[in-house]
């Protein structure tokens, strides 16, 4: 396959096969790609009213998942009825937090794979009854602020996020990419879904963790891209400003700002996950793309990331709020870390 891009000064450059299978599938950069995938080795948890629950986990037997939902304290999700959202709840549950998540259309209906899915003798869908769910819009910083001053949280996971808005003319194709199969509307612009409603996240955070009497401060999760550090890779700067559309720059803009405002902030502990592809082995649709960025990665484009699973992503979010000493940018080698 040949493909033409044209360079400065209306230059016609041929490249090759994997180089423009790359270049294509960059402007796919998404924190909500494709859905997560089941998992082994049995273990047993609790749900937040005492019941025993019996799940898998395919990262080690030594992973502490035997502790009571809730032990920890309380975690809030915003958009946790997402693809995203829903595997870090699932995943927080597990390792013994208990779930509050906040999304516009508060418990997700199960899907039939939820339903049909077994862990141990539990189902996916079962698994998430433990989380409580609510119906709001985080938009409104008053609504998150009501459910922090509730207290007893440990901290905060931002996995609101769209790849294509309505102002892209995209939007339709959001529910093909979308793991929640979402379809944005007017008002769902990334200023709004992906600036805004983190902004008021770290400001309710912010209030929030200056009221506790705790030393450490609140840790604060937010889910970035890995295309956000392009100006800081070799021939980012160039594929951003020549080859990139403009709803993918607009889409850069929002994440690198929540990124600036977090850099500012004193009375949090924030974590910046930058993933690229995130993907699953049991959505074929999405290995061309996977691919694409595997073997870019592997041959030393150092504007391409590796992608990561998003039980890998989600497992290293939740056991990055437990651990102290993580802070800042976590790219796919730090997800990796984490995640064992």
């Amino acid at each position: 396959m040949a493909v033409y891009c044209v360079m400065g000064g209306g230059r016609r450059v041929h490249t090759n096969t994997y180089f423009s299978v790359l270049i294509l599938f960059s402007i796919l950069i998404s924190s909500s790609s494709v859905l997560g995938f089941g998992v082994s080795n049995k273990l047993t948890i609790s749900r937040i009213d005492g019941t025993q629950l019996s799940s898998t986990n395919a990262n080690s037997a030594n992973d502490p998942f035997s502790k009571p939902a809730g032990q920890k304290g309380k975690l809030l999700v915003l958009g946790g009825s997402g693809f995203l959202g829903q595997t870090v709840s699932r995943r927080a549950i597990l390792e013994g937090y208990a779930v509050t998540s906040l999304s516009r259309r508060g418990k997700p209906p199960p899907s039939k794979k939820e339903e049909k899915s077994k862990d141990g003798g539990t189902t996916t869908a079962e698994l998430l009854k433990a989380v409580d769910y609510r119906a709001g819009d985080a938009r409104d910083k008053a609504t998150i602020e009501a459910i922090l001053q509730e207290g007893g949280y440990a901290g905060v996971i931002h996995c609101i996020g769209l790849l294509f808005d309505d102002t892209s003319g995209l939007g339709r194709f959001n529910r093909f990419v979308s793991g929640s199969g979402s379809i944005p509307d007017k008002e769902s612009t990334y200023d709004d879904i992906t600036r805004l409603t983190a902004f008021n996240a770290i400001d309710a955070a912010e209030a929030y963790s200056q009221s506790r009497n705790d030393n450490e401060l609140l840790p604060f999760v937010f889910t970035s891209a890995a295309e956000a550090g392009w100006p800081n890779a070799p021939g980012g700067k160039f594929v951003e400003n020549t080859l990139a559309p403009g709803w993918l720059k607009r889409y850069l803009v929002a994440k690198r700002e929540v990124e600036a405002k977090l850099s500012t902030c004193s009375d949090l502990r924030t974590i910046i996950f930058r993933p690229s592809l995130i993907y699953s082995i049991d959505k074929l649709g999405s290995l061309p793309p996977v691919g694409a960025f595997f073997l870019g990665n592997k041959v030393g484009l150092p504007f391409v990331d590796r992608p990561v699973t998003v039980q890998a992503l989600s497992c290293a979010m939740v056991r990055c709020i437990s651990e102290p000493t993580v802070q800042g940018v976590q790219r796919y080698y730090d997800i990796d870390k984490l995640a064992q």
